[in-house]
Parts: structure tokens; sequence; C-alpha cells
């Protein structure tokens, strides 16, 4: 659509000059760190809890273990800077639109060669740059954390090796390819729900209450919940390939996606994320700017 590129150049180059996406990337990624430095804390106390458990009955303290395993610190670290990420992503989703109309920035984008269809496409590409440095920094963040505090190796329980370093790697990388499709897919919703307002906060506040009340009750629809894509992002009441991949790391032998769930995680977000868009894009061509 005519004027989506230099719609996605202006509102990437906003974005960056904006000191509010330094102060959120920092965020998330402190909430990655924080979570590692829990599990560490956590770790310390139960091993602290038995050594005075021993001596209260008078024999010798356990010896020390040594480093944990860092895998599984590593992804509940990286799973918490993403819930984190996912609400504010949604914010600046929901704002996108509805500001600009709000400000009457809008029609002046109009009459610079660009297209109503272009106005709502251009921000939609600039949900895949956000998206990839989300699941980049908070991974980092969290992988620097847990590479400090704790040793990476395979996963061994009672002495039997359940999966080796290569295969929780790949694992890790499974769940983070996962997590693409999901996250653009709510970018498309909240840029939905912006086209239909005239103002951000009242964008904002539909689009995090329909996301929350879908998360908090999504329960109530069993495997049916499963249709839509938002139950395969990252969120409070987790139910995604990266909180699956955390029972993974803690030894579950029973956790994980299934084949079936891995098509659908993989395949629904995106038909229903182009529903979203052409939506956003029929609302914002049909009604004032």
């Amino acid at each position: 659509m005519r004027g989506s590129l230099r719609v996605f150049r202006a509102e990437g180059a906003r974005l960056l000059q904006a000191r509010l996406l330094f102060v959120a990337a920092a965020g998330v990624a402190g909430v990655s760190v924080l979570r590692v430095w829990g599990e560490r804390v956590s770790l310390a106390a139960a091993r602290n809890a038995a050594v005075q458990r021993a001596l209260s009955r008078g024999a010798e303290a356990p010896p020390d273990a040594g480093p944990s395993n860092a895998w599984s610190p590593w992804i509940e670290g990286w799973s918490a800077g993403l819930t984190l990420g996912t609400l504010l992503m949604l914010v600046l989703a929901s704002r996108s639109l509805a500001g600009d109309r709000e400000a009457g920035l809008l029609p002046l984008a109009t009459t610079r060669s660009v297209s109503r269809g272009g106005l709502v496409l251009g921000r939609a590409l600039l949900g895949v740059p956000l998206v990839l440095g989300l699941l980049l920094i908070t991974g980092l963040a969290s992988w620097i954390a847990a590479n400090a505090w704790f040793q990476f190796g395979p996963l061994v329980e009672h002495g039997y090796q359940i999966l080796s370093a290569d295969e929780l790697s790949y694992e890790t990388s499974r769940a983070a390819l996962a997590s693409v499709g999901p996250l653009l897919g709510l970018w498309a919703f909240g840029l939905a729900v912006s086209s239909f307002t005239t103002s951000s906060a009242v964008a904002v506040g539909l689009t995090l209450t329909g996301f929350l009340g879908f998360d908090l009750f999504k329960q109530v629809l069993g495997d049916g919940q499963r249709w839509v894509f938002a139950s395969f992002a990252p969120s409070l009441v987790d139910s995604s390939a990266m909180e699956e991949l955390t029972q993974v790391a803690r030894g579950l032998s029973d956790a994980g996606f299934t084949q079936r769930l891995w098509a659908m995680n993989m395949i629904l977000p995106w038909p229903q994320a182009a529903l979203l868009l052409a939506l956003a894009w029929v609302v914002t061509a049909r009604r004032s700017l």
C-alpha cells in the first residue's frame, strides 16, 4: 500500500527519539535479571534451610552441590521479561493510530502521498523489529545473569541425564521462535482496537482489558482457548511455549508442547493477525481521520 515504508521509517525514527523506549527496554531487561536473581536467592534459602535442619539433628551439613543448572533460571527470567514486554507492546500498539488521530497527525500523513492503508501497514511493519528486539533484549539480559550466577550444562536428575545441553539449546530456540507469531498477533490486535477509537487512553484501556480478561478467564474455555492466538503469547497466566519450556528445564518429563499444539502455535497467529490488520485497514479507510 502506498506510503507504507514511509510510515514505517517515520514511526521508527519517532520511536527511537523517545526516551520512554529506552526506559522500557531497561525495564524488561531488569525484570529478566531480577527473576534470575530471585531464583538464586530461593536456592540459597533452600540450601540454608537444609543445613539448619541437619545441624538441629546433630548431623553433618550436606555438602555444597556447587552452582545449579542455569537453564531453568535463564528461561524463567526470559519469560518474565517477555510478559512485561507483551503488556508494553500492547500499550504502544493501541496508542498508535488513536494517539495520532487524537493529535491531528493522521490527516497530515495522508497529504504526503500516504494512503490510509499505508497508515495501518506501516505501523504493522514496526511490530517486527519491536518483537525481535524484545526477544533479544530479554533473552540476552537473562542469559548474562544466569551465566554469572549458575552454570549451563546437561539436565541431570538423580544421576540420570534427562536432556543434553544441545537438546536444551534446541528446545529454547524453538520456544523463542514460537513466541514471534503470537507477539505479532497482539501487536495487530492493539492496532485494530486503536483504529476504532479517537482517544489513546480509551484504546489502551480497551486493549489491556480485552487481553487481560481473556488471559484470566481462558481456562474456562478448556482446550478451545488454543484456537485463539493470544493463548500462545507470554502472559500473567502463562501457557506459552516459553512457559512450557521452563517446566522442561525443571525436569518435568510430561512438559512441553505436543506436535498438534506446536503446529497450532506456529500457524494460527498469522491468519488471525492478518484478519485484525484487515479490520484496522477497513475501519481506517471508512472513518474520518
